[in-house]
């Protein structure tokens, strides 16, 4: 789970702050807002809505943020938009 998507994800940050240094821009910095607003009204991510992880206690995939999926698959070309918008 998060011990290998956490690093994926931090590498796609890592990439868009050096598109956004390359182009004089300030870099993203803390990213919550950036991700609860800009992106997820962007159509950078997308939304995992079926599935459910093993266990009793497990969680299902639902309709935007989820315990299971979160905000859902990052779409990197629009993720860079967003950052350069």
């Amino acid at each position: 789970g998060t011990s290998c998507s956490s690093p994926g994800f931090a590498s796609v940050i890592a990439l868009i702050n050096d598109r956004l240094v390359a182009e004089n821009k300030p870099t993203l910095g803390f990213l919550p807002p950036w991700l609860y607003g800009t992106v997820a009204s962007s159509g950078a991510l997308t939304d995992i809505t079926v599935g459910h992880n093993s266990g009793d206690d497990g969680f299902d995939a639902a309709v935007g943020w989820d315990p299971l999926t979160g905000l859902g698959t990052p779409i990197f070309d629009k993720l860079l938009a967003a950052a350069l918008a």
